[in-house]
């Protein structure tokens, strides 16, 4: 009498097994770099991104779990990808042609939609009369310009023939640019206002509102080769998000007042030259956002 039972038990049993591979597997966990400043306001951008993504794939690739390191720059993080130290760590940062020799890889998908290939510069009491009436290229490059160790934008610069001027933490660069020791701190235009506002009790701090400089900067998830599936996951994930608008909704968000603070249409432009990108292998620009539309 108990035949039925078992063989209905066995018949589910094996309907279960059939199911997709992911219902039986752990959270595929990603880990992030932990912020380098102690502003908890919100999540941090590169965290909220990156849920999106994951959860755009949630119902095809299944759960995941977001790990943090410790508070590490940006040319550490690089390295502790590198090194594979954190299961599929993510470091967003700017591409250049030398990570992909160095063993790692990248989401294809360009994280700030664009807005961070115009930079705004904080600029030093010192300089800031004469920054202002800087109309040419070749008159700004006689300004000394901070830029963080590892940075791509200290390549771009000297590309460009700058004096760039290298420090391990972002936050001394306030500092130095306030009290003289730099002339320019350029920032991308959605970070010049959350920055200036956090920093602002800083003596001698101010921004630049004459100019703006322009170069390609595209920023992407970077990640070891090994991790090609979580790559191509968050890579899935971002474009589905891209196609169904909540990545603008979330990017605005979170930068919408910061664009508008930047007042790009009011500034001079100022193109650069960006060498040592020509590796990137899809056209991320297609999925570049207009920053002279009103968000």
């Amino acid at each position: 009498m108990q035949l039925p039972h078992r063989r209905l038990l066995h018949t589910l049993l094996a309907a279960c097994l059939a199911g997709p591979a992911w219902l039986w597997a752990q959270p595929q966990v990603f880990t992030l770099t932990a912020p380098q400043t102690g502003n908890t306001n919100r999540i941090p951008f590169n965290q909220a991104v990156l849920t999106l993504a994951l959860e755009k794939t949630r119902a095809a690739e299944g759960d995941y779990r977001i790990a943090f390191t410790p508070r590490m720059n940006t040319a550490r993080a690089l390295e502790e990808a590198k090194r594979k130290n954190y299961p599929n760590l993510l470091v967003l940062t700017t591409f250049q042609n030398a990570l992909l020799d160095a063993g790692l890889d990248y989401v294809r998908f360009p994280v700030d939609l664009g807005f961070t290939g115009y930079r705004i510069c904080f600029v030093s009491p010192q300089a800031r009369d004469a920054v202002a009436k800087a109309t040419s290229l070749e008159q700004l490059r006689q300004f000394s310009v901070g830029q963080g160790i590892g940075w791509a934008d200290v390549g771009i610069l000297r590309y460009n023939q700058f004096k760039v001027v290298e420090v391990p933490l972002k936050d001394s660069l306030f500092r130095m640019v306030a009290l003289g020791r730099v002339d320019l701190f350029c920032r991308g235009m959605d970070e010049l206002e959350p920055e200036y506002v956090a920093n602002k009790s800083l003596p001698g701090l101010d921004y630049d509102r004459s100019f703006a400089l322009s170069y390609k900067l595209p920023r992407f998830f970077l990640g070891h080769q090994s991790n090609a599936d979580a790559l191509k996951r968050v890579t899935r994930g971002l474009l589905l998000a891209y196609k169904d608008g909540s990545l603008k909704t979330l990017h605005l968000r979170y930068f919408g007042s910061a664009l508008q603070f930047a007042k790009l249409p009011q500034r001079r432009l100022v193109k650069l030259e960006t060498p040592n990108i020509d590796r990137i292998d899809f056209d991320y620009q297609r999925y570049y956002l207009d920053p002279f539309a009103k968000p």
